[in-house]
């Protein structure tokens, strides 16, 4: 009964390392760890087909076929473990270094091979017995030497990267199980013809199947993040919630004299946007970003740090010129509307004063108090309709009107922004050539300063504007609570279709605790020129 069950466990070992192999080849990120992965599934399967046959009554040449075969599989999968967790934890594996590894395999399978000639795998091959001799302890030494440094080498990339426990447990586990029933069937404490070491990493390769699902571990999102951030002209640095820096790219490194495994002493600005000045006197703005748990509690930080020093006097004066321009058009626009404006709120406010009045007279006498109510009522009445005869007024003074720059009507508007805190940061050299972009960016960012203030609960606005010659930029990005699902209601989709009235294009981007964000596009060309 019990061979039989063993029998069942090695058809499901079988089984599970099939499909793990083949879901890894078939359905996860194609590179050489997953390739090792996948490897180590099919020496367990190559580990496992033969150990059906063995407890079957066969001859000594059919025993010693099926032993040969089984160890293929056996020989090699301490090495291609340890290759996967290479791989795993970053590290490269040369050429040298997997042909060592797998060569002092193939040393041990060919003196099993040739066991006859020299007795140093088996000191007996017999059907009914078998004595293991030197060579076979010692590639049993090497495997479980490749497993546990396999096991250290992922410990390490963990402790290094403050992976949470479970994770942890997830791929030990996985390399653990097999050791232990492999000592088992070593011990000869299990009584049995069958070596249960097989289907326990058959249960490994579920193990690991499970942290692809859910832990994500062939992600390989980190290799791609790490080489964009190494070329980016931005310093980027990354530290832990202890303020340890786990990761800095060059820039930083050139710039700064940081690296990783240092501490963060003394970097961390007192807000977004301060500006430090280098001995050379090169001008580095930082801005900082902290990363939360759903708790509220900072679990990584980053800083970015951005040469501003090319664009600084263009900036200086971009708002020089905008402020003088605004000041110019402000005067001749001034008689213009002085009347319309008179005449829209003069009559409403005097109304209102009279209506105040007469509150103020009844609520000293207290005579009737549904009179005070009416009074209220007009006021209130009278303020809405003249806030929106006011709007209509104001709406009449557009921005193309007096706006030749982009940057002008930014400034201004931006400016008037008293709630929260607005930057704004301009790359490139504004001109006439995208003058008549100046009131669409206007309209946009207008309408995403007001959703911002309604909606957002934000404190701070970062407003950038890039020149590029054949195109414009702009991107607004606010610290607010974000959402999940962005819904395009009048607000967002005016954006949208402004934007693509210009042959622009948009993006909106957020999730709940990362603020919203908004990439706008915009050709420098006229449509039709």
């Amino acid at each position: 009964m019990l061979d039989i069950g063993l029998r069942i466990t090695y058809l499901a070992a079988i089984g599970l390392s099939l499909y793990t192999a083949g879901w890894l080849m078939l359905k996860a990120d194609r590179n050489r760890m997953t390739g090792a992965l996948a490897a180590c599934q099919i020496l367990v399967i190559i580990w496992c087909v033969p150990q059906l046959f063995i407890a079957i009554p066969m001859e000594l040449g059919m025993k010693y076929f099926f032993y040969a075969v089984s160890y293929i599989g056996i020989s090699f999968i301490g090495p291609a473990w340890l290759v996967f967790a290479f791989l795993y934890s970053g590290r490269r594996v040369n050429r040298w270094m997997a042909v060592l590894l797998f060569g002092i395999s193939a040393l041990h399978y060919s003196i099993l091979l040739t066991n006859d000639y020299h007795h140093l795998f088996y000191r007996v091959f017999e059907i009914n017995d078998v004595v293991y001799g030197t060579v076979f302890y010692i590639h049993m030494g090497y495997t479980y030497s490749c497993v546990l440094a396999g096991m250290a080498v992922v410990l390490a990339e963990f402790w290094k990267k403050r992976v949470a426990a479970v994770n942890i447990a997830m791929i030990l586990l996985a390399a653990a199980v097999p050791l232990g029933f492999n000592v088992l069937y070593m011990s000869r404490i299990v009584k049995t013809g069958f070596d249960l070491t097989p289907p326990a990493f058959a249960l490994s390769g579920l193990l690991m199947l499970l942290a692809v699902f859910r832990y994500d571990f062939l992600d390989i999102n980190p290799l791609a993040f790490e080489r964009v951030f190494a070329e980016i002209g931005e310093g980027v640095v990354i530290y832990n919630r202890r303020g340890k820096i786990t990761y800095c790219n060059q820039a930083a490194a050139q710039w700064l004299g940081l690296q990783a495994g240092q501490r963060m002493d003394g970097w961390q600005p007192e807000k977004s946007g301060d500006l430090i000045v280098l001995a050379d006197g090169r001008r580095i703005e930082v801005t900082q970003y902290l990363h939360r748990d759903k708790h509220g509690r900072m679990i990584a930080g980053n800083l970015m740090f951005t040469d501003v020093g090319k664009y600084y006097e263009l900036l200086e004066q971009g708002k020089e010129l905008a402020i003088s321009n605004q000041k110019l058009a402000i005067e001749i626009e001034r008689n213009r509307i002085a009347q319309e404006v008179h005449d829209t709120t003069g009559h409403t406010l005097t109304m209102i004063n009279s209506l105040l009045k007469l509150l103020k007279v009844e609520y000293k006498t207290g005579t009737d108090p549904m009179q005070m109510e009416a009074y209220l009522a007009q006021a209130q009445e009278l303020a809405t309709g003249g806030i929106r005869e006011l709007r209509v007024s104001i709406n009449n003074l557009r921005q193309a009107d007096f706006a030749g720059l982009v940057t002008q009507g930014v400034y201004q508007l931006t400016e008037q922004v008293k709630e929260i805190e607005v930057e704004v940061n301009v790359q490139g050299t504004d001109g006439p050539e995208y003058s008549h972009l100046s009131p669409v960016v206007y309209d946009c960012l207008r309408e995403a300063i007001t959703n911002c203030l309604k909606y957002a609960q934000a404190t701070h606005m970062d407003v950038i504007l890039k020149f590029l010659g054949e195109s414009l930029g702009l991107y607004i990005f606010d610290n607010g609570m974000g959402c999940e699902d962005i819904q395009e209601n009048n607000g967002i989709r005016g954006i949208r279709e402004r934007v693509e009235q210009c042959g622009g294009q948009v993006r909106f981007v957020s999730a709940p605790g990362e603020g919203f964000q908004i990439s706008i596009k915009f050709p420098a060309a006229k449509l039709g020129n």
